[in-house]
């Protein structure tokens, strides 16, 4: 049994089993048919039929007019029939309609098809936290039609964007191993902790190492003091919410053609990428200048970087030899990289 399933065994609401009502109703139908046939079947000729009809007739209270006439002392056996089947018919159908009410309140359904479609996610984004600031983090993923899921322990705040219907949620702690797993942290490439309390960023911060030490994980700290606390921790980037936003504006005051360049081509979903791709030692690439690979005539990309041993070289010249293990920053549409990463990983 994988997490989806033990989850949604827990969750399963107790349904009530209308055996008895059932039992009931199905045991006044016997009876009424044999009944008015006995009655019947010696004045009158009648099959099996119109007594079971007859009985329907009355239990339901539909109105139409009896098979055959029907005497006062056999009256009192429809009398009978009539209010015990009325009764038994009403209790399968409160039983039935408190079943309805109660998956509707628990939302079963709902989650076990939610929980399916989060099963087959891979190389996806989890999202821990659904403040504000976890629902820009939502509204840009959907934007660049990212993959992702996010957890929160209730979801109660406002949903200023109306997103919340929308995405794939689990309601739970972020801190909780068995939360984590359920949104798939084994097959996940990135996680994004927008909690705004710190203690809970480091805890999420290191039951993600534990269960997915490859992870890719930013979080968010509002206090600058505790950006080391969370890199020790395991945080991969720490971003403080108020610095971009200080920082975008003055650089929309100085240079808001470059901002709205890179925003409109990069930030939004359009056919320019920039991405990056770590070379595999059986990489063709490797031991080779950039100017023997020649990417730009080959493939249409550009390489604007080449990242070795967390330094950057930028614009690296046509001489420049690449290695095993070097992270290229490869500028360019979406067809570009696509036919670069087939040359540069093919054996």
């Amino acid at each position: 049994m994988n997490y989806s399933q033990k989850y949604l065994k827990n969750i399963k609401p107790n349904l009530k089993k209308p055996y008895l009502p059932t039992f009931l109703l199905f045991l006044v139908i016997v009876v009424g048919t044999i009944g008015f046939y006995i009655i019947w079947h010696e004045q009158y000729a009648i099959n099996l039929i119109d007594a079971l009809y007859m009985t329907i007739i009355t239990i339901t209270t539909v109105g139409f007019e009896e098979v055959h006439p029907l005497s006062n002392s056999k009256r009192i056996f429809t009398i009978i029939i009539s209010v015990i089947g009325i009764a038994s018919m009403f209790y399968v159908f409160t039983s039935v309609m408190e079943n309805l009410f109660i998956l509707q309140l628990s939302q079963y359904r709902k989650k076990r098809k939610m929980m399916k479609k989060i099963d087959e996610l891979k190389n996806h984004i989890i999202v821990v936290g659904y403040g504000r600031v976890g629902q820009l983090v939502t509204r840009e993923l959907i934007d660049t039609k990212q993959e992702f899921v996010v957890v929160d322990n209730d979801f109660v705040e406002d949903d200023i964007f109306n997103l919340k219907n929308q995405i794939s949620t689990i309601t739970g702690d972020g801190t909780d191993d068995e939360i984590l797993l359920l949104a798939g942290i084994k097959r996940a490439r990135a996680m994004i902790i927008a909690t705004a309390n710190p203690a809970t960023t480091v805890f999420v911060t290191l039951s993600a190492k534990v269960l997915n030490p490859n992870i890719f994980i930013v979080a968010r700290s509002d206090d600058f003091t505790e950006i080391e606390k969370l890199e020790r921790a395991g945080a991969d980037r720490v971003v403080n919410p108020y610095s971009i936003g200080g920082q975008r504006l003055v650089a929309l005051t100085i240079n808001p053609n470059v901002v709205d360049f890179l925003t409109t081509n990069f930030l939004r979903q359009t056919n320019i990428k920039m991405e990056t791709l770590i070379l595999p030692e059986d990489s063709p690439f490797c031991g080779k200048s950039l100017m023997e690979i020649d990417v730009r005539k080959k493939a249409g990309a550009t390489i604007l970087a080449v990242i070795r041993d967390d330094k950057s070289t930028l614009n690296p010249k046509p001489n420049f030899l690449l290695r095993p293990g070097d992270n290229i920053l490869i500028f360019g549409t979406k067809e570009n990289i696509d036919a670069l990463e087939e040359l540069a990983l093919k054996s």
